[in-house]
């Protein structure tokens, strides 16, 4: 459903910027004061949940009330994507427009946003910064992803010094990726030949996959959707105990093979079913062209499968994960790999994915927080198993 808002402006704040590789692209910024911020802005794109009475959230509360006019400049602002962007130099207004909330809205600054439409009416001089971005509807889930990151980002940094990311590495290392594995900030990685920079995969993601298998805190009751909505949450887990995750070092290597797998089979799945995922937006389907690399294989990929989709099916695998008294570790039921039983249960699976995903709206963004769909892809995983 297109949604369209208009605010008024502080005057002489509007930039427009063009994109320097990309002429479809832009990016507009500006001030806005609190009381003319518009309420509805779609928010289905922002891949974090704003939980309103966390520290953060409470920072930025006490910084908007102190009404110190210095707002704007200590709150990084409210991030959107859009399909389109105009400014009316007469009247001081620009007008957004949203025509796909699954592509258009709210990227990064969401508990700004809704903290500041808390206090729309109580007549405070302070401005927040808009920064619109159009033209981006085909990077919008690695967009997302990449603003934000700056929550816990110290965290993990003081975790790797501290060598709290020792379980992980004993299970990982001398597996394909694990050089390109950021475990600090900053941390980069080049290719032994063309010595150019390596794509590093966040620690926090690396966390998030392991604890989605995790069944100590998560059950057939309790799925780990903050996986997909909260890195920095799966930290968080993580981090009580870190050295009880060693107790994964025999299956924690096939959690990312698995992953590998459904990334690169999904699609076809899905279209095995009679489906045609080469028509959704965020399936990126050029013609079967390459468009790309799997995240943790690196293998040539012809379809785009966003995590809001890969990680709850991915996740459904933790039904086969049991606990071995005598080993003291964590390993398969019945000792059988899962990615057997993937390929025994992906047709259905995917369907099942695809269709609820069509059912409230094609948006990957929501199904990948909906706990609905966490459990109808373990509960479709468990009775595989039970069949086998």
């Amino acid at each position: 459903m297109a949604v369209r808002k208009t605010m008024y402006v502080k005057e002489n704040s509007f930039r427009k910027l063009d994109d320097p590789f990309n002429d479809a692209s832009k990016k507009y910024m500006f001030y806005v004061k609190v009381s003319d911020v518009p309420e509805g802005i779609p928010m289905a794109t922002n891949p974090r949940d704003q939980k309103l009475t966390s520290g953060v959230a409470q920072a930025i509360t006490d910084s908007l009330e102190s009404n110190d006019g210095y707002f704007h400049l200590k709150n990084r602002g409210i991030v959107l994507s859009a399909k389109s962007c105009t400014y009316n130099n007469r009247t001081r207004e620009v007008t957004i427009n949203f025509t796909d909330e699954a592509l258009h809205g709210n990227i990064d600054g969401g508990h700004t946003y809704k903290i500041v439409c808390e206090h729309r009416r109580n007549d405070l001089d302070q401005y927040v910064q808009f920064e619109v971005m159009t033209g981006v509807e085909d990077i919008i889930e690695n967009l997302a992803e990449a603003r934000n990151t700056s929550v816990q980002v110290d965290e993990k940094s003081m975790a790797e010094l501290q060598q709290k990311f020792d379980p992980i590495k004993e299970g990982l290392e001398g597996m394909p990726f694990f050089a390109r594995i950021a475990f600090k900030q900053n941390q980069q990685t080049f290719d032994d030949e063309t010595n150019k920079k390596l794509k590093m995969i966040d620690a926090r993601e690396i966390v998030a996959i392991i604890n989605m298998f995790n069944i100590q805190k998560f059950d057939v009751q309790n799925h780990p959707t903050k996986a997909y909505s909260s890195k920095a949450k799966m930290l968080e887990i993580y981090l009580e105990d870190p050295e009880s995750y060693r107790k994964y070092v025999n299956i924690m290597p096939d959690f990312f093979d698995l992953y590998d797998t459904i990334e690169m089979e999904f699609a076809t799945a899905f279209n095995e079913t009679g489906g045609r995922y080469g028509r959704k937006k965020y399936s990126g389907y050029k013609n079967s062209a390459v468009i790309g690399k799997s995240k943790f294989g690196l293998h040539d990929i012809i379809y785009k499968i966003p995590d809001g989709l890969i990680y709850p099916t991915v996740a459904a695998f933790r039904s086969l994960v049991v606990y071995n008294d005598v080993t003291e570790k964590y390993e398969w039921k019945n000792g059988i790999a899962p990615i057997s039983v993937w390929d025994k249960c992906k047709g259905n699976l995917t369907n099942q994915i695809m269709s609820f995903a069509s059912a409230i709206g094609d948006n990957p963004n929501v199904v990948g927080k909906d706990s609905n769909i966490w459990n109808l892809a373990y509960m479709t995983v468990m009775l595989q198993q039970g069949m086998n």
